[in-house]
């Protein structure tokens, strides 16, 4: 017997709902549900006794996606001129985790095709990223960042982390334990302020935000956002002491 979520449903509505815009939706329909769908899933992945299965990278996505839900359901935050990236991140957040509720009815969230995949990448990316020496790791997201902003390809695909830290891998091959140092103040993009605020983040969202920046996040937003994020969570509940989860 096939167990048929009605909260499972509601949510498929509600990711058809964000689908359709900026076409024929509204705008004030997106608000409406954009808040309600990451605590749908949310409550889905609990309800079922996946949750605490999750690995810790896993539940950060979900509580990432708690804050996205959050910021769109305001709708006034002028920092962000584009809400589409978002809302099309939203949907494929919410579709992946709720084909792991339902994973014999996968076909049911298409938006959630390669997600898997990109945990996978990010979760080697971690290690190695921490292979490193330290004075090598603020180059990878130095490279990463100048690529976001000179080297898309005709089809407009974000450079990965992957990218980055093979470029990287080549430097140390010919540089030895360190780059060269960097002359003058500390400039914006050299990679040392978000290697610092990347390197404080639990691990499970570290690997959350290199996966977002191989989707299309700088790294200074990645890292930024996770942040954020985690200093959210007591708006849904979730305790930040004794440390921040996952």
């Amino acid at each position: 017997m096939t167990y048929r979520s009605a909260r499972l449903d509601e949510l498929r509505s509600a990711l058809d709902v964000l689908g359709e815009w900026p076409g024929v939706g509204h705008w004030e329909d997106v608000r409406l549900v954009a808040g309600r769908v990451a605590p749908l899933v949310w409550e889905e992945l609990r309800e079922r006794e996946v949750w605490h299965r999750m690995e810790a990278a896993d539940r950060a996505a979900v509580y990432w996606a708690l804050h996205t839900g959050h910021r769109i359901s305001l709708g006034w935050d002028p920092a962000i001129s584009n809400w589409k990236p978002f809302v099309t991140e939203l949907r494929r957040e919410c579709a992946h985790f709720a084909a792991q509720c339902e994973s014999r009815n996968g076909h049911r969230w298409p938006e959630a095709e390669g997600r898997a995949d990109e945990h996978t990448e990010a979760v080697q990316a971690l290690l190695w990223y921490r292979s490193f020496h330290p004075a090598w790791r603020p180059e990878v997201f130095r490279t990463l960042n100048h690529a976001h902003l000179t080297e898309r390809d005709p089809e407009n695909h974000p450079p990965t982390a992957w990218d980055a830290l093979h470029h990287v891998q080549q430097r140390t091959l010919e540089g030895g334990d360190k780059p060269r140092a960097a002359t003058g103040h500390r400039a914006a993009g050299d990679g040392i302020d978000v290697a610092e605020l990347f390197d404080a983040l639990p691990e499970g969202w570290q690997i959350e935000a290199i996966r977002r920046m191989s989707t299309g996040y700088t790294p200074g937003h990645a890292v930024t956002t996770a942040a954020e994020a985690i200093n959210a969570l007591p708006r849904f509940g979730v305790p930040l002491r004794p440390v921040p989860p996952p």
